[in-house]
């Protein structure tokens, strides 16, 4: 299943930059409009192609990653007939079977940040300072730093030496979200002076900054971010009908993934958590059956970053310094982008932590967090962490292929797991 998608989405991906920048690439002195030379997209007008080609992999990765996160996380139950592995009961970390999708979210970042090195090329430095695509191409890569650094354990980058491109050691995944601020803080600085067609990509690229800041502990100014991003604000992956969102596909065209065996099931009224109950069974013919209505056409959008969830943050980093009025105030603006009824948020930290966890939980259901979120807590404990994660695994390894073909990586101590508190 996941190599035939995947071929799928890569002949896709070879079609994608010839249309999207028509008028310039398709009146080219080229050979076959379908098949353009890699010098031939150095002009100004290829720029938005190759932005969008940065969105597409970006998407391509959260697609490949967040069916098996929501198994991972308990999101979603497994009651198909693929064989995720040991995924759906939280054994994956010691990589049994090689986790391939290493390579898809690689892809993303390398799309985007590699991307930006032609655009400066072509642009050259004053346009490329105030260019939405470049804007655009800085918070893609963003994101898909903050993917790699909220699924992975470690992380490796490759690295320009000496004109040449070296695959890089495995690092902390903490690495990532470094890579990541540095790259939305250039969204911002770029797409500010893009003016309002970068003021969308502005406002999404304070929501990724808001949330890697928190990651790596720095809640104030995580805090300053978030407060600007409003709580109708959305910004989401680019499914098509061509470029098909893989969850509503395995849980409308098949039934590999349900509600009926999660936490989810006895939450049947939650506009944020939607589901409906079937008389089906699963793929496998004997898990009982409910589909998720999150995601209702096969070209739904899984949201990348939104202001319900900087809400939440906000809510937290609240609770963090005791402050159970303010975040009780954060959860309730959350909770309006629903039209949901407030809640009274207890003034004990067991209770008010449960609270939280649960509101994070279904605001940014089925969006590939939850895992990072189970990890995060765990490491600081009890009365972040929740009890559901138990000694469930909590991030995936560097695959086995990259580990191959790259010897740099280093496995055993100091490498792989080791040096690594939160690799879960």
């Amino acid at each position: 299943m996941s190599n035939t998608r995947k071929l799928v989405r890569l002949a896709a991906l070879a079609a994608l930059v010839p249309f999207a920048a028509c008028s310039d690439i398709l009146s080219l002195d080229v050979e076959a409009p379908g098949r353009i030379r890699d010098e031939d997209l150095n002009i100004p007008g290829a720029m938005a192609g190759i932005a969008s080609g940065a969105a597409y992999n970006l998407t391509d990765a959260f697609d490949a990653v967040t069916q098996q996160l929501s198994m991972a996380a308990l999101d979603l139950g497994h009651g198909g007939s693929y064989d995720f592995g040991g995924i759906p009961l939280g054994l994956f970390k010691a990589d049994v079977e090689d986790w391939g999708e290493y390579t898809t979210l690689s892809r993303a970042r390398w799309t985007a940040e590699h991307g930006l090195l032609r655009m400066k090329e072509v642009l050259g430095a004053t346009d490329y300072e105030k260019s939405a695509n470049v804007a655009k191409a800085y918070l893609l890569g963003g994101f898909a730093n903050r993917l790699l650094g909220e699924t992975q354990c470690r992380v490796n980058f490759d690295e320009l030496v000496d004109g040449e491109y070296k695959a890089g050691p495995d690092q902390p995944h903490t690495a990532a979200f470094t890579r990541a601020d540095s790259m939305f803080t250039r969204a911002i600085a770029v797409g500010t002076a893009a003016g309002s067609s970068g003021a969308a990509i502005v406002t999404a690229a304070y929501g990724g900054r808001a949330s890697v800041r928190a990651w790596m502990g720095q809640w104030d100014a995580a805090v300053v971010d978030a407060a600007k991003v409003p709580t109708t604000f959305v910004w989401n992956n680019t499914f098509s009908a061509t470029n098909t969102n893989y969850i509503w596909v395995e849980t409308n065209s098949r039934r590999e993934m349900t509600v009926s065996t999660v936490m989810w099931k006895d939450v049947p009224n939650d506009p944020r958590v939607p589901w409906v109950t079937t008389t089906q069974k699963g793929q496998d013919g004997q898990t009982p059956f409910s589909r998720q209505m999150k995601y209702k056409t096969n070209d739904a959008q899984i949201p990348i970053t939104h202001g319900a969830e900087m809400r939440v943050l906000q809510a937290e980093a609240a609770l963090r310094k005791g402050d159970y009025a303010g975040a009780q105030t954060n959860l309730n603006l959350a909770r309006s982008k629903w039209s949901m009824a407030p809640i009274t948020l207890a003034t004990n930290p067991t209770a008010a932590w449960a609270t939280l966890r649960f509101e994070r939980y279904a605001t940014l259901w089925m969006e590939g967090r939850k895992l990072w979120d189970w990890r995060r807590w765990s490491v600081e404990g009890a009365p972040m962490k929740d009890p559901a994660s138990g000694t469930r695994d909590m991030c995936f390894p560097i695959s086995q292929g990259e580990q191959r073909a790259n010897p740099n990586i280093k496995l055993g101590a100091g490498g792989q797991w080791g040096g690594c508190p939160t690799c879960g």
